[in-house]
């Protein structure tokens, strides 16, 4: 049994491995877990990064934590990996221990219920441990004629589930907002905001502006240090002027470009390409970054979707726009196209990962998920824990 835990630098190496080689339980743990309540469980609120070799009724956790560092769970039957439980959790490889982990607590808000009767827990997800997250609308418009993206799980994934509420409305999301301030105060330390698209893109922005008005208003009796910055991820709206809206915000704003290349986009994204458009959606991040201060406009690029030297140069072109680069590690959700397309290995996700750290830090960016993003590498990459 390991009695120690590893620094944050090597912590952000092991994120690398298990976001490449994902991680496998034993039946110790498993039974542990089960029954430790007081531990987040895995709610699959959009997508479903485990194998199909996993029981869904099992009660999984969502992230590891190692010291400052948080790492998505994603079970690979095959992994070298594991999760193992002997008077403490811990992670191994090759049944070797390796390290002592933890996890993000389960807040207390979701066993509570809004003024007109609705499951906290229906509204809002915990993500990597401490961001409020709402997800909608809970459905995308892309499925229909099948342009979804070819990375997405999202109907499969919420075609099993029941849970969640399909809209969510301003008035819900501060109801649940205001539960959460006095439930949990030391738990959330921002708020997520996405969801799918719907065929009208203006207002598809616009919902997502009056719910961040909404929040914005049910804490402004908070001293400014105590307030939630909230992270919104969208498409952007065809009138590029309503993202004026968003400087006058405590907010940050993503619109992905999902890959640099633009044919692979094509491919994986032909719903967005077709519809919206990706020189519209380059343009919206021009747009964006000269329109809002402090550099909060951020993009997604998806690594292991493209090469490896193509993410790479997507990073400096979108510094070069003024645009704070996020980089997400693929992960094959169950259900999605490219369910069985192999995650992008160690040594590939570390090219990418010492890249961005040397852009985050020359040019004093800062993270999406501040600390939070389980499947994202820019928090460790601020702090140069991959070099």
């Amino acid at each position: 049994m390991v009695t120690s835990l590893v620094n944050n630098r090597e912590a952000s190496h092991l994120k690398l491995h298990l976001l490449s080689e994902g991680v496998t339980f034993t039946e110790s743990f498993l039974e542990k877990f089960g029954c430790d309540f007081s531990l987040m469980e895995k709610r699959r609120a959009y997508n479903n990064s485990d194998d199909a070799h996993l029981d869904l009724q099992l009660r999984v956790p969502q992230e590891i934590i190692i010291g400052d560092v948080v790492i998505a769970v994603k079970h690979k039957k095959d992994s070298p990996w594991q999760l193992e439980f002997k008077e403490s959790y811990y992670l191994s490889h090759y049944g070797k221990p390796v390290t002592l982990v933890s996890f993000p607590f389960r807040p207390l808000l979701f066993d509570q219920k809004t003024p007109k009767g609705i499951r906290c827990d229906a509204v809002a997800n915990l993500y990597g441990g401490s961001s409020l997250a709402f997800f909608t609308p809970s459905t995308c418009y892309y499925f229909k004629n099948g342009f979804e993206c070819k990375f997405c799980s999202l109907e499969p994934t919420r075609d099993n589930e029941t849970t969640f509420v399909h809209t969510i409305t301003p008035e819900v999301a501060s109801d649940v907002f205001r539960i959460a301030l006095s439930s949990d105060p030391n738990i959330f330390k921002q708020i997520m905001l996405v969801g799918g698209n719907i065929p009208d893109y203006n207002l598809g922005f616009k919902n997502n502006l009056r719910i961040t008005k909404s929040l914005n208003k049910t804490q402004e009796h908070l001293p400014a240090s105590k307030q939630l910055e909230i992270h919104i991820a969208t498409m952007p709206p065809r009138d590029l002027e309503l993202i004026n809206e968003f400087s006058k915000l405590n907010a940050r704003l993503t619109m992905n470009l999902e890959v640099f290349d633009d044919q692979i986009f094509e491919i994986l994204c032909s719903g967005k390409a077709r519809d919206y458009g990706r020189e519209n959606l380059k343009r919206a991040l021009q747009y964006a970054s000269k329109t809002l201060p402090d550099k909060r406009v951020h993009s997604i690029l998806i690594a292991g979707l493209e090469p490896i030297s193509s993410t790479i140069e997507g990073i400096k072109t979108l510094v070069s726009m003024g645009v704070t680069p996020i980089i997400n590690v693929f992960h094959s959700d169950r259900g999605s196209p490219l369910e069985n397309l192999s995650q992008p290995s160690y040594e590939n996700l570390l090219s990418v990962a010492l890249e961005l750290e040397k852009v985050y830090q020359q040019y004093e960016l800062t993270p999406y998920w501040n600390g939070c993003g389980r499947n994202s590498l820019d928090f460790e990459a601020l702090h140069g824990w991959f070099s």
